[in-house]
């Protein structure tokens, strides 16, 4: 059975696309604030969802601004695969997961950031 082509997708679309993705990046309190010029560029505006009050007095992060689609590197992926060794991982994970009421996606991402700022003051840089 042959590979069927994907049909490509306008650019309007996936600037749509990759804008929705940013969003659901960002914390609740940063995306009210940047999501107005991208949801200008959509065909639907979106509401801006307001924070629980449980994360609303949580002292907010000091994470850098990725930057927009637009202006991302050619040489920087976007995306990251991970393989398990074992079972440990995805098990805490999942056990993390259902402590802060989060999804699997955004608990990882939030690991994964805490985790690498902790290597990266651990090495002195």
């Amino acid at each position: 059975m042959p590979i069927k082509r994907r049909p490509t997708t306008d650019p309007a679309t996936e600037a749509a696309i990759e804008a929705f993705g940013e969003a659901a990046e960002r914390p609740a309190a940063a995306t009210a604030v940047t999501t107005a010029a991208p949801a200008a560029a959509t065909a639907r505006p979106s509401t801006p969802r307001t924070a629980p009050k449980a994360r609303a007095a949580a002292k907010p992060r000091k994470a850098p601004v990725p930057p927009p689609a637009a202006e991302w590197p050619e040489d920087l992926a976007k995306t990251l695969l991970i393989r398990y060794p074992d079972m440990e991982l995805p098990m805490l994970l999942a056990e993390v997961e259902q402590l802060v009421d989060r999804s699997q996606h955004a608990t990882a991402l939030r690991a994964l950031r805490r985790g690498l700022e902790v290597l990266k003051d651990e090495s002195g840089s």
